[in-house]
This record gives structure tokens, C-alpha cells and sequence, in this order.
């Protein structure tokens, strides 16, 4: 496997459709679920209709997918008390198991924090599983409940 360093990190196009796929799939399986025949498909194009989703890939320098973060931006409506800023909800992160433990991880989490402040989200939830707790609060992610796990942004440090 190749070093981290040498894993791209960025943010997935249309053409990338069934990688994505192919990852939550891995995801789906390893959770225990039973894939249906034409699920690859059915997932693709529910993916390239979601437009307020974003998704980013990891892959290796050959272009193989090696991990993936998607979630939707979610914008806040106006008011006269607060601004109209936005949030983040993170729907999946999966990184392959034979690319697990190179940091691809938190890279994806990072590049999500980095793309952030341009697109004014000041909070980013996930329901986070006890196996990758620890990456989160790495990351600075908090817990304001048992599941939930949340960055505020726009938070002193």
C-alpha cells in the first residue's frame, strides 16, 4: 500500500459515480446488509440527482478508491437575530480495510474542514460509531450526545 502521502484526496465529479458507489457498498456489506442485484446502479444515479450532497474520494496514485466522505450542506434560512450561515451533516465516511490506519481518514475530515469556511458552515455533525470516536476527537469533534459528534467552527478552540 502506498504512503499516505501519496493517496489524492479531492473532490468527486459526476464520473465518479460508481467509485462512490462501490465504496458504500463496501460500507453497506461490512456493516452486515444484504445488497440487492442493480443496487450499484440505483445508488449512481440517486447520487448524481442529490445536489446538495458533497462528496469527496481518497485514491491511490493509479486512481483506485480508497476511501470517501459524503454529507449535505444544510443552509439556514435568514433571520434578524443570527446570521444565515450553514451546517454539515456527514452521512459516511469509509475507507477501505486495506487502507485503513494510513490516515485517510482524517485527511478526508481535514479536506471537509478545510472546504468549510468558504461555503460559511460553522457546525459539522456526524452519528459517529465507537470504532472511530477516537479519530473524530482527534479531529476536534465533541459529543453533545450519546451518537451525535459535533464541530462547531465558529467555537474558540
Amino acid at each position: 500500500m502506498e504512503t499516505v502521502r501519496h493517496v489524492r484526496v479531492r473532490e468527486a465529479v459526476p464520473t465518479d459515480a460508481f467509485s462512490v458507489g462501490a465504496l458504500h457498498i463496501q460500507d453497506e456489506r461490512e456493516r452486515g446488509a444484504s445488497v440487492p442485484p442493480g443496487f450499484l446502479d440505483t445508488f449512481a444515479d440517486a447520487w448524481l440527482r442529490d445536489r446538495a450532497r458533497r462528496t469527496w474520494l481518497a485514491e491511490d496514485p493509479t486512481g483506485r478508491p480508497l476511501g470517501v466522505l459524503h454529507g449535505t450542506r444544510v443552509q439556514k434560512l435568514p433571520s434578524a437575530h443570527r446570521p444565515a450561515d450553514a451546517w454539515f451533516h456527514v452521512s459516511l465516511l469509509f475507507v477501505t480495510p486495506d487502507a485503513r490506519g494510513l490516515g485517510l481518514g482524517e485527511r478526508l475530515l481535514r479536506t471537509l474542514l478545510a472546504w468549510a469556511p468558504a461555503e460559511r458552515v460553522t457546525r459539522i455533525q456526524l452519528n459517529a460509531v465507537p470504532e472511530a470516536r477516537t479519530l473524530y476527537e482527534r479531529v476536534g469533534f465533541g459529543t453533545p450526545s450519546d451518537r451525535l459528534m459535533e464541530l462547531r467552527l465558529d467555537a474558540p478552540a
